[in-house]
């Protein structure tokens, strides 16, 4: 069987157009929720299939988090994992789920589209131009790695031990969580308070180009800023 996992807090806007994107390609899905304090438990609950996981621990560790799930999905022994995030649509399952049946495939990467502004338009420069996560793998016991921040951001939605001989596809996940400007800034500042002064991440400024920073800007994981309209499918 093949089993979703999501981890979210506060995605009451987005969760439910998320986990039911879910549902053409799991059986069953499973949402870690951590203290939201909108309505974001409540509306998963209600869609059938769907078990809802209330977090045990308190603080920011997120390598912690999603290795917890990962053991409470040891108990459904699902063939497949399919992990996005709580502000993520799976765009064409078919076509996924057609991936998933190769036999030698154990480790499938997916094409994030970052809408920006509308839902009709995606950013398109620097790393958001053709930027692939690891998002769909068979279980084979590895965990998620700790990096060195204190609250263990970045790692992955797919442990480090499942990604060798990744296979990349261009099967879409839409992400919402950048579309507006308030939550790119919101978000911008949010990083920057629990992650500071984080070279590797750019210190977030990609983030806001064209909000905070003139879209002219050029600094290491963006700018200056591009934008185009997106290809829509027939599942959208």
């Amino acid at each position: 069987m093949n089993l979703g996992l999501l981890r979210v807090r506060n995605e009451a806007r987005w969760i439910e157009r998320s986990v039911r994107s879910l549902l053409p390609v799991c059986e069953s899905i499973l949402v870690m929720d951590d203290h939201s304090e909108d309505e974001t438990a409540a509306i998963c609950a209600a869609i059938p299939g769907v078990t809802v996981l209330l977090s045990p621990f308190e603080g920011l560790d997120e390598t912690r988090d999603k290795n917890w799930l990962l053991d409470q999905a040891s108990a459904w022994h699902p063939d497949w994992i399919v992990f996005i995030d709580g502000d993520e649509v799976l765009d064409a399952p078919a076509a996924l789920l057609a991936e998933m049946q190769r036999l030698e495939t154990t480790c499938l990467s997916l094409r994030i589209l970052y809408l920006w502004n509308d839902h009709e338009t995606i950013r398109v420069d620097g790393v958001y131009g053709d930027f692939h996560r690891e998002s769909v793998f068979r279980p084979n016991g590895s965990r998620f790695i700790a990096n060195g921040t204190g609250t263990h951001f970045h790692c992955g939605n797919v442990p480090a031990g499942n990604r060798q001989g990744h296979r990349v596809i261009d099967v879409p996940i839409l992400h919402f969580g950048y579309m507006h400007r308030a939550d790119r800034e919101r978000k911008f500042a949010w990083y920057n308070q629990h992650d500071p002064n984080n070279p590797t991440e750019d210190f977030y400024r990609h983030m806001v180009i064209g909000d905070l920073f003139p879209k002219e800007s050029q600094f290491r994981h963006g700018g200056p800023l591009r934008l185009a309209r997106r290809c829509i499918t027939a599942t959208t």
